[in-house]
């Protein structure tokens, strides 16, 4: 089933949800509308008890490139310009706490802001031709949100010499310094991501919601507090029907991994 929306199309294909980025002509920039309906697919596709995970995509030649520039420069109000700034923070508080995986699908360039949305998604799959970076400095502009998604991700001197240097690397590189999880050939990226996206969703919803939550928190507190936090978390997740039936399989020898 395909819904069209202006800017961002939604898809379900099986238990995969699939929202596209949809303003090719301006590089799938991020401007108020756009957001508005991301934030609105993302929503709702986590209340759909028949998706399991979400891809995010992209049409056209690139992922994201950022925010929209040309939007931003018509918004001289400092009301208008604080609202602006929080739609997009509310899409990167969004998505690490979504119940479910969400895949972004990165082919072309991911830059700026659209290199922190794909940051801050939980798995980024990325085409042999995909690009990353930040090149705010480079505008006399500070990448301060994307800076939260960024250090999360990858140690402090990689995320301050990309950040410094405002370089665009390519997949190889940015799958060395540990920012996405996998490189395919550009003409097989989508299946490779509907693929991956399939057997996660096959998994236990249960068991995929709790670990996302749960490495979410313990990345946050400090190790005392996150061991006790695991410990209880797990005697609570043992209790859960997925996992009782998860145990009986494995002790018949029909362990579903």
């Amino acid at each position: 089933m395909t819904e069209r929306g202006d800017l961002v199309l939604r898809e379900t294909r099986g238990r995969v949800g699939l929202l596209t980025l949809n303003r090719p002509e301006a590089r799938n920039g991020l401007n108020s509308a756009l957001l508005t309906q991301l934030d609105a697919g993302l929503r709702d596709m986590a209340a759909d008890p028949s998706v399991g995970t979400i891809v995010l995509a992209a049409n056209g030649p690139s992922f994201c490139a950022g925010g929209d520039l040309k939007e931003a420069a018509t918004e001289t109000e400092f009301w208008t310009q604080y609202e602006r700034a929080g739609q997009s923070m509310r899409v990167h508080e969004l998505l690490p706490r979504l119940p479910k995986p969400v895949i972004a699908a990165v082919d072309g360039h991911a830059v700026a802001g659209g290199c922190a949305l794909a940051m801050s998604c939980d798995i980024v799959i990325a085409s042999e031709r995909a690009k990353f970076g930040y090149p705010e400095v480079g505008r006399g502009l500070v990448a301060a949100m994307a800076m939260v998604t960024l250090s999360r991700v990858v140690g402090r001197r990689q995320a301050l010499d990309l950040l410094f240097s405002a370089r665009i690397v390519g997949a190889e590189e940015a799958l060395r310094l540990g920012m996405i999880n996998r490189v395919v050939p550009q003409e097989r990226l989508m299946d490779e991501v509907f693929a991956y996206a399939a057997d996660m969703a096959g998994k236990s919803a249960a068991a995929l919601r709790i670990t996302k939550d749960l490495y979410r928190q313990i990345a946050e507190i400090d190790y005392d507090r996150a061991l006790h936090y695991a410990r209880d978390v797990n005697q609570m997740v043992r209790a859960t029907k997925d996992a009782r039936q998860g145990a009986a399989d494995f002790a018949k020898g029909k362990d579903r991994t």
